[in-house]
């Protein structure tokens, strides 16, 4: 999502997909993104005064948060495990198999995994 939002990012080719879809992520979304731009602060990248305008632009996204992080660790680890992926990546693979739809990120490790699974992924 950052690299949608932040000034300095280089835009994905999947930019014009994001712009106009409506986008599905798992509950960890919020927690992830907002500690990105954290990180994005902290080294200096942008100004604590400017966040408000960049989540104002994340916002713009028709972003959905799908369910709750119900599952037990079990069933979280045992995704991990059979996906090659930590947790957190395992859920957005997870949730894209679960929606049948793509999945936009700009790792390759989780793209890889992706396609393996025969998920389509926006880079």
């Amino acid at each position: 999502m950052l690299a949608l939002v932040l000034r300095d990012e280089t835009r994905p080719a999947s930019h014009p997909q994001a712009q106009g879809a409506r986008l599905f992520v798992p509950a960890i979304w919020p927690l992830e993104v907002a500690n990105a731009l954290r990180n994005v602060v902290r080294r200096g990248r942008l100004a604590d005064k400017d966040v408000p305008a960049v989540c104002e632009r994340i916002e713009g996204y028709a972003v959905e948060v799908v369910g709750g992080v119900d599952a037990g660790v079990r069933h979280h680890y045992a995704a991990a495990l059979h996906h090659d992926l930590t947790p957190y990546d395992a859920t957005y693979l997870e949730l894209a198999l679960a929606r049948r739809s793509a999945l936009a990120t700009l790792d390759a490790h989780l793209a890889a995994a992706a396609r393996r699974n025969g998920v389509a992924v926006f880079d």
